[in-house]
């Protein structure tokens, strides 16, 4: 019976006891500076990050139409999602690791709690049916041509966003306010213990609907897009090096040799090698995208589990919270590097958005790629599977 006040058998659920010498006003004014200081400097450049970011894509695609492709439309849905984590997220995390009270009441608490996992859930799903997206574009270019449309991807992005409101509802009903403290009471915005059914249903839930189902549905999408663009690559090549023979051979089609190399160089092995680093990037973008995923939503969603499942305690004492600090940080920078990876890194959508700020800055200037963003996304349909072009989902 004298362990059970120790700080390394603290009990699993309130009515087994809290910490009965909790204590509010003694306890609010535990701040140390060596933990402050770092965790408020990362968590607000990942504040300041995330809606730069993201307030420039959603800004570009909503202020210039010929920005509406339709990748970007799902990259301006995942960009509002992201925002939404950014504000709700970031702020409210930093202050339950350094507050000791929930200040804004039973409702404010499972209100916040419920947005906060609407916004986590859609952008998620923004992530997975933008790869789907993608796997048509390259895949299946014709069935795209009718499948992948703008009302058809307003729809879309209309039912992922009904999605999220309805798939975060079980949150209200395992978050609870909870009041404690001896000498002042104080009250904390955490799962309902006293339920342990409902509370790990719900953390296994969230492991397979944040975690495993778009791991998976994005794993097979971008395998197939890499191997049908090393099929595609390599099919070019094949016929380069088909087509300078025959011309040798004929000698009637001479500008044959020059096809694939406008500058002059005679075709061969050269635009094979440019076209064979064009698609390694691409993979390498590809792949760097599931494992980011991966990277930010795995440790806090299995620490949830184990914590659940009374493997990990539940209060932030020793190495847990700098632990959990981190591993919540990790899941709201995924929503800072997303305009990075998606947006970005993407070359038709840098140029755009270039064009887009000079004309921002310069009212007055022509804009010689009106629509380019369009037709990029139109022709990248086709290029990848006939082999025509060596613009691919870039």
């Amino acid at each position: 019976m004298e362990e059970t006040n120790s700080s390394e058998e603290l009990p699993l659920f309130p009515e087994e006891g809290m910490p009965e010498d909790y204590d509010y006003e003694e306890s609010a004014w535990r701040f140390d500076l060596a933990d402050l200081v770092p965790t408020a400097a990362v968590y607000g450049a990942t504040l300041l990050l995330g809606l730069v970011g993201n307030l420039l894509i959603v800004y570009t695609v909503a202020r210039f139409p010929r920005m509406r492709s339709i990748s970007n439309l799902f990259l301006a849905s995942l960009a509002s999602a992201d925002l939404l984590i950014v504000l709700l997220c970031v702020p409210v995390k930093f202050g339950q690791l350094f507050s000791y009270t929930w200040t804004l009441g039973e409702v404010g608490c499972k209100l916040l709690l419920y947005v906060q996992h609407v916004s986590m859930i859609c952008s998620v799903l923004n992530l997975t049916f933008l790869s789907i997206e993608r796997y048509y574009a390259v895949i299946h270019p014709v069935r795209s041509r009718y499948l992948c449309t703008f009302s058809q991807a307003r729809r879309v992005i209309i039912f992922i966003w009904i999605a999220a409101f309805l798939t975060a509802l079980p949150i209200i009903f395992v978050q609870v306010h909870v009041e404690m403290g001896v000498h002042r009471r104080a009250y904390w915005c955490m799962r309902d213990e006293a339920s342990p059914g409902a509370w790990r249903s719900f953390e296994i839930y969230m492991l397979i609907l944040v975690l495993c189902i778009p791991t998976l549905v994005m794993g097979y999408a971008y395998t197939k897009i890499c191997a049908q663009l090393w099929m595609v690559v390599r099919e070019r090549a094949s016929l380069t090096t088909g087509t300078s023979v025959a011309t040798e051979m004929t000698e009637k089609k001479p500008k044959k040799k020059t096809t694939f190399a406008p500058n002059g160089d005679p075709a061969g092995l050269k635009p094979s090698r440019a076209d064979e680093d064009t698609v390694r990037q691409v993979i390498k973008m590809l792949i760097l995208v599931v494992c980011l995923f991966v990277l930010c939503w795995a440790p806090i969603l299995i620490l949830n589990v184990l914590t659940a499942f009374g493997g990990v305690a539940t209060l932030n004492y020793s190495y847990l919270k700098p632990l959990r600090t981190c591993f919540h940080l990790l899941s709201y920078l995924n929503s800072c590097v997303n305009p990075l990876v998606y947006g970005f890194m993407s070359r038709s959508f840098r140029g755009s958005f270039r064009e887009a700020l000079i004309g921002c800055m310069h009212p007055g200037t022509a804009t010689p790629w009106r629509g380019a963003t369009m037709r990029l996304s139109r022709t990248r349909t086709t290029s990848v599977s006939m082999g025509r072009s060596a613009t691919y989902v870039t």
